[in-house]
């Protein structure tokens, strides 16, 4: 074995050598190593290929420690292990509990914590401020991940500074203020839908002679409301998770196909962010392991994109085309990367992105204030002071209304606080590049992952008093007649709910006018009460969320209904 290793050996040398000929510089002895590695692997017996592959992976692991120890990263406190893997990281993350693990060691390290070889966690408001708005550094390549490919990916899995800019740009004007106004009725149908499934059970409830209240899986539902509105405005029509009596497919697919659109989307992208760590150790091995669009489910974007694309082609001068997010990528839709006008493909990676941020954020946050409002009753009570009592067949409140209306304020400083308590996500990823970055007077080295950790900010007590209790009145000027006279003025640098800079969330309008309509209507509707139920678990993966997907509420009407009249 001795001799054929060596001639092996020495033909490896000769390949280096010849590299090093043809591209002066670009060789190196990692090259010489993966070389004399690789031919060393095919000289041996099968026998002795895992003990080789064991001995590379710990002299790999162990320049590797001998670098990380070496690292500026070492004046950082920290666990004792965080310099020589992130095996623990790559377990939390796949479990979704990562936030509880760094909210553990903020609270016993302090705001700036080392957790990995090259992993930093930081909830100092001056050095948040620097790393998500004045440096601005760019988003870890982890986010890349959640896209079908990275050169196609939507704002949230776009790591190309460049191109995360054009994209931005793109999609910017069907996310202002006055465009989501111009949604409110695809706001409002799904409302409208639950409230007829509402009245369905109320009915049934008098028939058989129960009281008439509702107990609900309301976390379910109020993310079947979010759903549909995501469907309608990327879409172009709901997927029928609320009523699904009225889903109507696109034209030429079955109705199969279309109603499993959104879980195809969420099981796909979950499943390559769960799964990221193997499909980077596959690609260095050669492999890269991707997540396609599902055919029928391509075949159904492509038949919407179509019909919207000859509707544009209309000869009728009254013809108006449907305004909504869709829309806006048929007609204006160009790949940031290149210019070229977005193909069908494009398109569905752009709405797929959407359909999850814009579902499971909004989704969760809405079931976040109506969990804390259940739990606060003086604050429901006040609330409800202030908000108007209505019947189900009442009309919709607008979200304009709900933005404009005084009589909306206390509403908007809950879920303000709401949002202060219960972000989307616990942290947002950036890392350091090529070249060193001061933040917070500290010198990271390049490639140093640094996670902003505004969650923990929004705790710190600091400049949040009382940071455990919901007090909406933190956000209401002291001359409001709805202040308390107690509570003090909040500190908007210590405040990131929707990120900030170039990053900051291009959907933040539009979530603010779903959480306003949603809100206003069903609270003005209906009181809510927490239903015993074992204590809630929550995971994060993307976002934040509720880890069953259950939070069981009693919903009573708060105007008298008569029962006799769903008889």
């Amino acid at each position: 074995m001795y001799s054929r290793s060596s001639k092996f050996l020495a033909l490896a040398d000769d390949i280096y050598h010849h590299a090093l000929a043809c591209a002066p510089g670009k060789a190196s002895l990692s090259t010489l190593s993966s070389i004399a590695g690789l031919l060393l692997f095919l000289s041996v017996g099968r026998t002795h290929w895992l003990l080789i592959l064991l001995c590379a992976a710990v002299v790999q692991w162990m320049l590797s420690c001998c670098k990380a120890w070496n690292s500026t990263l070492t004046q950082l406190p920290g666990p004792w292990y965080a310099p020589f893997t992130n095996l623990h990281l790559q377990y939390l993350f796949s479990r979704g509990t990562v936030p509880d693990f760094v909210q553990a060691a903020h609270a016993r390290y302090g705001p700036v914590v080392r957790l990995g070889p090259r992993q930093v966690w930081i909830s100092d408001k001056a050095a948040l401020k620097q790393i998500l708005s004045t440096v601005d550094l760019p988003k870890v390549a982890m986010y890349a991940e959640i896209s079908r490919e990275k050169e196609s990916a939507g704002l949230f899995g776009e790591v190309r500074p460049s191109v995360h800019t054009k994209l931005k740009k793109m999609l910017s004007p069907s996310f202002t203020v006055g465009y989501c106004d111009k949604l409110d009725q695809f706001f409002q149908k799904p409302l409208i839908d639950t409230y007829n499934v509402y009245r369905k059970e109320l009915a049934k409830c008098a028939r058989e002679g129960k009281p008439l209240v509702l107990e609900r899986n309301f976390m379910e539902d109020i993310h079947k409301i979010a759903l549909e509105i995501m469907g309608e405005c990327c879409f172009g029509r709901g997927f029928g998770s609320v009523a699904a009596e009225k889903a109507t497919p696109e034209p030429g697919i079955d109705l199969k196909t279309w109603l499993n659109i959104p879980n195809v989307v969420f099981s796909g992208t979950k499943m390559r962010y769960r799964l990221v760590y193997l499909k980077r150790f596959l690609r260095t091995c050669g492999i890269n392991l991707q997540f396609d669009w599902p055919y029928g489910m391509m075949k159904a974007i492509d038949l919407v994109v179509r019909r919207r694309q000859a509707q544009l082609k209309s000869p009728d001068p009254e013809f108006e085309p449907r305004q909504d997010l869709l829309q806006h990528l048929v007609t204006d839709g160009k790949r940031p990367d290149n210019g070229v006008k977005m193909n069908s493909r494009d398109i569905l990676d752009q709405m797929g992105e959407l359909l999850l941020a814009g579902t499971e954020t909004t989704s969760a946050t809405i079931a976040y204030l109506f969990l804390e409002l259940a739990r606060n009753p003086d604050v429901k009570e006040k609330l409800f002071r202030t908000l108007p009592a209505m019947d189900l067949a009442d009309a919709l409140v607008d979200g304009k209304t709900v933005r404009s209306d005084p009589q909306y304020e206390y509403l908007q400083a809950c879920i303000k606080e709401n949002l202060r308590m219960h972000p989307i996500a616990s942290e947002m990823g950036r890392k350091t590049g090529k070249e060193p970055v001061l933040i917070g007077g500290f010198v990271y080295p390049p490639h140093t992952v640094i996670s902003a950790s505004y969650k923990d900010l929004h705790y710190n007590p600091a400049y949040w008093p009382e940071p455990n209790r919901f007090w909406p009145e933190r956000f209401l000027s002291k001359d409001s007649p709805l202040h308390d006279g107690v509570a003090p003025a909040y500190d908007s640098s210590a405040y990131w709910p929707f990120s900030g800079g170039a990053h900051s969330c291009i959907g933040m309008n539009f979530a603010w006018h779903e959480q306003r309509i949603v809100a206003a209507n069903m609270l003005s509707r209906f009181d809510i009460e927490e239903l015993a139920q074992p204590p809630l678990k929550l995971r994060q993966f993307i976002t934040i969320q509720f880890h069953d997907g259950k939070w069981m509420a009693r919903l009573k009407p708060r105007l008298p209904v008569d029962g006799s009249a769903f008889i």
